[in-house]
């Protein structure tokens, strides 16, 4: 049996076999020896030799591969500025079944390749009608068939420039545009991108020898393509999204995000990992076994274990109350090895430091929460105090319990799009000073002793405050 730590937090030389090989810093396995729990703040890891550009792409579940190891609990907006920097978006569960299906259906439908199931209207319906999908889905252009329905034959396109000025009770069939530039079925993405530049239009209909819809192409769409090569996309080229569900809540919700297009399944373990939760998992993966569940989030390896028995495809791990870092390294170590169950951290990090951290520690993939609830993709309302533009912070699951007499704002930092790409490179950088390739690497590296660490005493923890108040008319900001 394995000495404990001294005091001092590191092991005693005068151990046999506790020296380090390499000469400075220790190896994970003796950091993490002794019943003293750890948190990110009190680890260092110590450079490496320098190695050529990572690469970030991991495993978020068992069949689930994104480009950049990251994640977000949070609503539609945010859901598509992650999956477009190769992350993944979370719907949260605290809300109507139908408004959360929606907002499913808007990140599937919002730059897609083929939309293979676009919003259609008949040419009995009404401008207004157009009006209230565009509006809803925030789609521009919308094909008009003889049922009003996708497969039937097409007769026409209704676009915002159709409808410009046009009376709100008129039929769409007396302002459709008729001549519509449309490809045969089969075509390729590549054979639909060139027929757009060459006929310069924004939408072309895919249709088959009876004239049927079969899908439509959008060039706005063509272009986040190329602006975006490494967006989280599905066999369809949509845009991957998952979806929470409570195993309290029955099966409405989990069936209402399967139909909406989820890709994963977020089974909210929050209330504990008690019989339902596991009997829900388990009808889970039955009743919908095409689809990874990311179940959690978990605090032991007990709850962790149980729930990976039960045919939990990824875990997630949740707040450990200062000891975040010994959850991430003992669970994700267990479940590598027992399961092949990767490991999500939802750790409340607040820099790309502590990002990096619970990647070298085993975390597949981080929740970035904290992080983006102050990019304006996410939910809350935006204010402006002595010119600084604020964001009130909105608790998903109710009221946001705050001090007396203050806010709960934050200064804005801006659009997903452009806060996500430098956490990212920070990310890369790291893992080239540390001499690690790509994410594969990380656990050998753990595991052989190649990673090195330091322990940080309690007095140094911080060198300097991460975030300074500011106070903007009465409003205490972050």
């Amino acid at each position: 049996m394995a000495s404990p730590l001294p005091i001092t937090g590191y092991p005693s030389v005068s151990s046999p076999g506790s020296a380090p090989e390499l000469g400075e810093g220790w190896s994970a396995a003796d950091v993490f020896t002794g019943s003293q729990a750890l948190g990110l703040q009190e680890l260092v890891f110590l450079p490496g030799v320098l190695c050529k550009p990572p690469s970030l792409a991991c495993r978020l579940s068992k069949n689930m591969k994104l480009q950049s190891p990251v994640i977000a609990n949070s609503e539609e907006g945010m859901c598509m500025g992650m999956a477009l920097c190769g992350g993944l978006g979370i719907i949260h569960r605290h809300l109507p079944i139908r408004e959360q299906a929606k907002k499913v259906q808007r990140v599937k439908m919002y730059n897609s390749g083929f939309i293979l199931n676009p919003a259609c209207l008949a040419p009995r319906h009404l401008v207004e009608d157009a009006l209230r999908i565009q509006a809803e889905l925030g789609c521009s252009g919308i094909p008009i068939t003889e049922n009003g329905r996708m497969g039937g034959r097409l007769v026409g396109l209704v676009t915002k420039r159709d409808l410009e000025g046009k009376p709100r009770t008129a039929s769409l069939g007396a302002v459709m545009n008729r001549d519509v530039v449309l490809a045969q079925e089969p075509v390729t993405l590549k054979q639909a991108c060139t027929a757009l530049q060459q006929q310069k239009v924004s939408k072309l209909p895919v249709v088959n020898k009876d004239m049927e819809l079969v899908a439509l192409i959008c060039r706005g769409d063509m272009k986040q393509v190329q602006r975006n090569p490494n967006a989280s996309r599905d066999a369809n080229r949509q845009l991957m999204v998952a979806a929470a569900a409570s195993p309290h809540e029955g099966w409405d919700r989990v069936k209402a995000m399967v139909e909406a297009g989820a890709d994963l399944l977020h089974l909210d373990t929050e209330e504990g990992v008690d019989a339902k939760a596991i009997s829900f998992l388990k009808e889970m993966k039955e009743k919908f076994a095409g689809i990874d569940v990311l179940a959690g989030p978990v605090n032991s390896l007990q709850q962790a274990a149980q729930l990976c028995e039960h045919g939990a495809d990824a875990i997630l791990v949740g707040r450990a109350g200062g000891a975040e870092a010994t959850v991430i390294y003992e669970i994700s170590r267990s479940l590598r090895a027992n399961f092949g169950v990767p490991v999500i951290a939802d750790v409340g990090v607040q820099d790309s430091g502590q990002v990096l951290k619970a990647l070298l520690l085993g975390a597949s993939a981080v929740c970035l929460d904290p992080l983006v609830q102050r990019c304006e993709e996410a939910p809350g309302d935006l204010i402006y105090r002595n010119g600084v533009r604020v964001r009130l912070e909105p608790s998903p699951a109710g009221p946001r319990p705050v001090e007396m007499g203050c806010a709960a704002a934050a200064i804005d930092k801006g659009s997903i799009l452009s806060f996500l790409p430098p956490l990212l490179q920070n990310l890369r950088t790291g893992f080239q000073d540390l001499g690690i390739q790509s994410m594969g690497d990380v656990s050998k590296a753990l595991e052989q002793g190649v990673l090195r660490l330091e322990r940080c005493m309690g007095g140094f923890q911080e060198e300097a405050p991460r975030m300074f108040p500011i106070v903007a008319n009465g409003l205490h900001c972050r």
